[in-house]
């Protein structure tokens, strides 16, 4: 089989194994991914991050703990608003739980366009905003930072463009932190050239840094 065909494969049989996951799991899976989140030392340090907001219809890791404790910091927090069908997306700034609202079709927490005095809510990438720390979302990964999406190629656009900016700014780019239930990791993940390593992988039995950066990370 070809990458195509092999990705087709792989996301089929990690589709299955979460659709056997109960929601007792999930939640405790969870909630020791997001308490072994809060005690990274990058996590820690971070002054901006970015944040998936989880989708409960996909099954994903639940983020609602790890965002909270975020804003309860005073750390400045960007979430993902997806654009249009054609990977684009933009991160736009949270500064409250209480302006999220629920989007269909799959019923994902988006921030409202405008603060309450109605001005327009910061985008990172257009206001040049550099994250510390980026969590991200995925279907299937390995405990060497291969990371299977759903396909759409939103977050390796993202990261991209994240990364030139950082690039641009002189600064390092954001530590790509991967959230997963144990349904999720496999042996390996088939890859493209595109595809984006992530530096950390979070599970709820450890702690994995994947790449020589991640490591250190985890070192610090």
């Amino acid at each position: 089989m070809n990458c195509r065909e092999l990705k087709q494969q792989a996301r089929k049989d990690i589709k299955q194994a979460l659709r056997g996951l109960t929601q007792e799991q999930m939640a405790d899976e969870s909630a020791r991914i997001g308490a072994q989140v809060l005690d990274m030392r990058a996590y820690a340090r971070a002054g901006t991050l970015g944040i998936y907001l989880h989708c409960a219809k996909l099954r994903e890791v639940d983020t609602t703990a790890v965002l909270r404790d975020a804003l309860h910091q005073g750390k400045r927090c960007y979430v993902p608003v997806v654009e249009d069908k054609n990977s684009n997306m933009k991160f736009l700034h949270l500064d409250d739980m209480a302006c999220l609202r629920t989007v269909p079709p799959f019923d994902i927490l988006e921030p409202t366009d405008t603060y309450d005095d109605g001005t327009p809510r910061q985008d990172a990438l257009q206001s040049g905003t550099c994250f510390d720390v980026l969590l991200v979302p995925g279907l299937g990964f390995d405990t060497s930072g291969r990371r299977l999406g759903r396909g759409g190629g939103y977050y390796d656009k993202m990261i991209t463009g994240l990364q030139r900016l950082a690039q641009a700014a002189g600064r390092e780019p954001p530590l790509l932190v991967a959230l997963s239930y144990s349904a999720q990791v496999v042996g390996a993940v088939p890859v493209d050239e595109h595809d984006q390593l992530v530096d950390v992988l979070v599970t709820a039995a450890g702690v994995y840094g994947c790449t020589d950066r991640g490591r250190a990370a985890l070192q610090l």
